[in-house]
């Protein structure tokens, strides 16, 4: 089957214009990192956790679909399985956070000596931290080929077997367990280590279930895209984008439910070394951003949400979908630069760095979700469903 069977011409021509501006966003990166390198490297690591959200996102709901099931899995699978094939790209996008890791990251050259720093010495090395960087896009990686692969043995024989459905619930299990605790130590490695004196145990919870908000958001810009394209729009209904939006309301009330549960802990507490984190964020007009992730990031879309007949209002929810995916960058913003400013500090960097990585990876995963059909056809499980070529 060749390239334009496949996909619309205008989805892949979304993947051409995105690569263009991806190029473009990072070309003047480029430019800023000859003006001011701290502020580049600073940005760069912004703009690189919210592309890498996308991919995590995605292997977290396809496992999470092998072991429960469920149409709504069936019917974006082949988005899901796009976009942790992605992985390969962003381990290479990785590598100018490698090279500015001494302008990023305090502990690596500390202005003055700290106990606690010696103390924690053992796990925050840079030989070290560069090992674990490659495990988890190596884990990542591994997981990612290894679920494409099944699905695509799924997909080889002439009559659904249903042993097909036992190994993708193998490989997902421990696919979901893998993920989750590299992810977790991924994000207290390239996030939580920027205020080395600070520590959560639920902080990389709060990542991940931003990343289930963007992967699910995406699904269903990527759904909204193909909704009128054979053979996929028979399963793209109203009632699938329903579905896919319950799971929305889900993702966003339990980031906010975690995010709730560390700051009640925290202020609890009152700890001087836990409070620190709060305190920083709260003053220097990083307190506005606080407030707007209450009302925007959880209780609009909460209120949407909440309503059955909003949820089958297909440009309201397309709407809230990117909405979403924009108070994403607010959250990671609030959540990466107050390490840096005690201010709010805001650069152009800022803007093209998210946009520049983000338009390189949604590039990709088009080129990835062009390799094969959109519906499955093979999964005994959804075999009332029509099977097209």
């Amino acid at each position: 089957m060749n390239q334009t069977q496949i996909l619309p011409p205008s989805v892949s021509r979304i993947g051409r214009n995105a690569l263009v501006i991806g190029i473009i966003a990072l070309a003047l990166g480029a430019v800023g990192f000859f003006i001011d390198q701290e502020r580049f490297f600073q940005s760069y690591l912004f703009g690189y956790m919210y592309a890498l959200q996308f991919p995590l996102g995605c292997l977290g709901l396809l496992t999470i679909h092998h072991l429960a099931g469920g149409r709504w899995g069936y019917s974006i699978r082949r988005f899901l399985e796009a976009g942790i094939l992605t992985f390969p790209l962003m381990a290479v996008l990785i590598i100018p956070i490698v090279v500015g890791m001494g302008t990023i990251f305090p502990w690596i050259n500390p202005e003055e000596h700290y106990a606690l720093l010696d103390h924690k010495a053992p796990y925050l090395n840079v030989p070290f931290f560069i090992g674990r960087m490659v495990f988890y896009f190596v884990v990542w990686t591994v997981i990612g080929l290894w679920l494409n692969q099944q699905s695509v043995k799924q997909e080889s024989v002439d009559v659904p077997d249903p042993k097909s459905v036992a190994r993708l619930k193998r490989a997902s299990a421990i696919g979901l367990i893998l993920f989750m605790l590299t992810a977790t130590f991924a994000v207290f490695d390239w996030m939580m280590s920027l205020q080395p004196f600070w520590f959560s145990s639920i902080y990389g919870v709060i990542y991940l279930a931003g990343t289930a908000i963007a992967a699910m958001s995406f699904s269903l810009l990527v759904g909204n895209a193909l909704k009128n394209h054979e053979p996929i729009s028979e399963l793209l209904t109203i009632d699938l984008f329903s579905d896919l939006s319950n799971f929305l309301l889900a993702f966003v009330s339990f980031w906010a439910y975690v995010s709730f549960s560390q700051y009640l802990i925290i202020y609890s507490a009152n700890l001087p070394e836990e409070i620190t984190w709060y305190a920083i964020r709260g003053n220097g007009g990083w307190g506005y951003f606080a407030l707007a992730l209450v009302f925007f990031a959880f209780a609009l879309p909460f209120g949407i949400l909440l309503s059955k007949s909003n949820k089958r209002v297909l440009k309201l929810m397309v709407s809230l979908a990117m909405f979403l995916l924009f108070m994403r960058s607010i959250d990671l913003f609030w959540h990466i630069m107050p390490a840096f400013y005690e201010t709010v500090s805001i650069s152009w960097l800022d803007f093209v760095m998210p946009i520049g990585l983000t338009g390189v990876w949604l590039w990709f995963f088009i080129m990835q979700l062009n390799r094969k059909p959109l519906v499955v056809r093979r999964d005994p499980r959804f075999q009332e469903v029509p099977a097209h070529g």
